[in-house]
């Protein structure tokens, strides 16, 4: 184990930075790989910010591109001035996704996993479960690190949880906890394992979800497993139109596209009033979603699915005359979001 009395402590040289805004260095900061200027400037910028909102930006991107092992000593030199905490906290988890392993980091993260501010204790739970894996206390801010980082946490979940049935223990946990970020982040994550376990649970969440995002985020990770979630989640259909999951369960038949349109289909005529009518609003869902520019994320062929979507117009246009009054208000909703296709 390396210490911090053992490394020297050496000053780069300041380069001088013009003044620059968030908003400008964003596309930076943004991206997928760097050159080692475009690092050097990330690094000057986090040196400098005084800016809360400019240091995290800026250090949470270097997190994600951890920079070269040479910028360890002045990373660690602006841990030891301790003039801003949050760059100081997060200099040490920035060295940590670097893969340096220092105990004495400890309690600088322990003071971020106090904060109010849930992706600063988010990013400090990630470091500090590398760091001390015996500990699992901040399990649920791990798990929620997944919405910003997805690389970070899942390097800190393999070493806080050996085996996926650990790892599921911790995402169930994080799945009826009472911050709804960390709810969404657990259906995120459980969307992407792709168990029948994880399914199963994701399911089970859609009954009882109350919060917009999160159910946004299960119906996000039901199509992601439609192979088998499809069935049940179309079962949901029959549920009262007003109640908090047949939104999630419409609008997960939204994101199967193309995939769910024989489901729709049949539930369009069904005898009971409410698959009726969820299946209007998951048709009106359906193409909000493929009329997006991130439509190619839900849908394997855009143009096929589109097709398929407009083949309801005469159906939806019949509804819309002389449907019952509330069809006629949800048919006139999914005509108005097919205007968006067109």
């Amino acid at each position: 184990m390396k210490k911090l009395g053992t490394l020297l402590l050496v000053l780069s040289l300041a380069i001088p930075l013009s003044a620059q805004t968030l908003s400008d260095a964003l596309p930076l900061l943004q991206k997928n790989k760097r050159t080692a200027a475009e690092e050097q400037q990330v690094l000057q910028l986090f040196r400098t910010a005084t800016d809360p909102s400019t240091i995290f930006a800026a250090g949470a991107s270097l997190v994600k591109i951890p920079p070269a092992k040479t910028q360890e000593a002045s990373l660690i030199n602006l841990i030891m001035r301790q003039n801003q905490p949050i760059k100081s906290i997060f200099a040490a988890i920035i060295v940590t996704a670097m893969g340096a392993h220092y105990e004495e980091f400890l309690p600088l993260l322990e003071q971020g996993l106090e904060s109010q501010d849930l992706a600063l204790r988010s990013y400090c739970a990630g470091a500090y479960g590398i760091l001390n894996p015996e500990s699992k206390v901040y399990t649920d801010d791990v798990v929620r690190l997944y919405i910003f980082d997805p690389q970070f946490a899942l390097r800190a979940m393999n070493v806080l949880a050996i085996t996926p049935s650990e790892q599921f223990k911790f995402f169930k946990k994080a799945s009826v906890a009472k911050e709804p970020q960390t709810r969404a982040a657990a259906a995120m994550w459980l969307g992407n394992s792709h168990t029948t376990q994880t399914n199963q649970h994701l399911l089970k969440m859609a009954k009882t979800e109350e919060d917009p995002a999160v159910q946004t985020q299960l119906a996000i990770a039901l199509a992601l497993n439609q192979a088998e979630t499809l069935e049940q989640t179309a079962k949901g259909l029959s549920k009262k139109y007003t109640s908090a999951p047949s939104t999630t369960y419409a609008l997960a038949l939204g994101f199967m596209t193309g995939n769910a349109i024989p489901t729709l289909r049949h539930s369009l005529v069904s005898k009971n009033k409410n698959e009726r009518i969820n299946s209007l609003r998951a048709l009106a869902y359906m193409a909000n979603i493929l009329s997006n520019p991130d439509a190619f994320a839900y849908s394997n062929d855009r143009t096929f699915d589109v097709q398929l979507l407009k083949s309801f117009i005469p159906q939806l246009g019949v509804l819309s005359k002389s449907g019952t009054e509330i069809e006629r208000t949800y048919a006139d909703n999914a005509l108005l979001q097919f205007e968006k296709l067109m």
